[in-house]
């Protein structure tokens, strides 16, 4: 096989996907970035923003550099509101491909502009998930376009691969500064310095993180260095192989579940695009088995109804959790907020769950 047969294979071929999965997918992306992940937390921060003289205007690489300084309220007002509309769009399937390149570029603007006044996050994956997935033609079903006459419904698995792409750089771009910071010294322990940082002068002290202080072992926190540092690199060379990357994607959400819990840092972004490597095809099938076990209803009707059944479930699930969220009445000496960790912890118990059908299944075949 020749490399370009090769590239061609991985490109195309390394991720299944079906039209129904990334209905799926793209409603609960949709669902997802509406209640927790819009950038800035509304139009209050950006009036903030506004009010903030040039001077101390840092725009992050990119088209930002080409502005003075921070734009009038009425421009963050513009970007929010057509955020929201193309959310919206995206939701509901209506010039899917338009809304989905809208809400990412939307996204993106936001994000620059909040990060030009200090650290920049690791929260570009909000706008590539919507960006690439445009691509994917994840409006072919369960969308108002599916209706209209002409439309394409043929789907593409390469913006799949391509995140898995983005993903593993942006996680190497994590790791690699941490081989040049010395994490790889063995007469310091890095992971344990960042720990006493957060705790101490961060005051991020809840879950375990009042036990991790506390633990003191030269070796554990060694390993933790180099089990980190070879986590992050490694990320990007499991994109040549599908199974790798899953593998990969299962080790990230243990590997942030143990961040939140000693850190008190979520990483709640990177969330979005781990849950685009998951089988949403299965999801789907099984929601519409349960569906008509349930309701005793056949025939191509029931997989909407199913499937909108499953939309509005989740869409309450997240309303009342950004309310009980928004109370703030726990965590409140942290600055984790209640939805990250139920959201978290949620990822960990499919990750166990999925591990254990494998195991289940494989002692099965044997």
């Amino acid at each position: 096989m020749s490399m370009n047969e090769r590239f061609h294979q991985w490109i195309f071929n390394s991720f299944s996907v079906t039209a129904e999965g990334l209905g799926l997918l793209r409603i609960i992306s949709s669902l997802f970035i509406l209640f927790f992940l819009i950038p800035g937390q509304g139009t209050g921060h950006f009036a903030y923003l506004a009010d903030i003289p040039s001077d101390f205007f840092a725009p992050p690489p990119g088209p930002l550099m080409l502005l003075d300084g921070f734009p009038s309220v009425a421009v963050f007002q513009f970007l929010h509101t057509l955020l929201l509309f193309a959310l919206f769009a995206m939701l509901l399937g209506y010039r899917t491909k338009l809304a989905s390149i809208a809400a990412g570029l939307s996204i993106l603007l936001l994000q620059g502009f909040v990060f030009s006044v200090g650290k920049v996050n690791h929260e570009i994956v909000v706008a590539l998930v919507p960006f690439l997935m445009a691509f994917s033609n994840w409006g072919a079903v369960f969308s108002l376009d599916s209706i209209r006459r002409g439309h394409d419904s043929r789907v593409e698995s390469w913006p799949v691969t391509l995140l898995a792409l983005f993903v593993g750089f942006m996680m190497f771009t994590a790791g690699f500064p941490k081989i040049l910071g010395g994490w790889l010294d063995p007469s310091t322990q890095a992971a344990q310095g960042h720990l006493l940082n957060q705790f101490f002068v961060r005051e991020r002290q809840a879950f375990l993180a009042g036990y991790m202080v506390q633990f003191d072992s030269v070796i554990f926190w060694e390993l933790l260095d180099w089990a980190t540092v070879i986590f992050e690199i490694g990320f990007l060379v499991a994109v040549i192989n599908s199974r790798w990357f899953r593998y990969f994607v299962v080790f990230a959400v243990l590997f942030h579940f143990s961040t939140m819990m000693t850190l008190n840092i979520a990483f709640l972004p990177n969330f979005l695009a781990y849950a685009v490597f998951l089988n949403w095809d299965k999801i789907y099938q099984t929601n519409l088995e349960k569906y008509r076990r349930f309701t005793g209803k056949r025939g191509d009707r029931s997989k909407k109804r199913s499937l909108i059944t499953l939309a509005v479930f989740t869409a309450l699930l997240f309303l009342i959790l950004h309310w009980l969220s928004s109370m703030n009445f726990v965590l409140v000496e942290s600055d984790l907020t209640l939805h990250e960790a139920v959201i978290l912890i949620f990822a960990l118990l499919v990750v166990i769950w999925i591990g254990a059908m494998k195991l289940i299944n494989r002692r099965n075949e044997e």
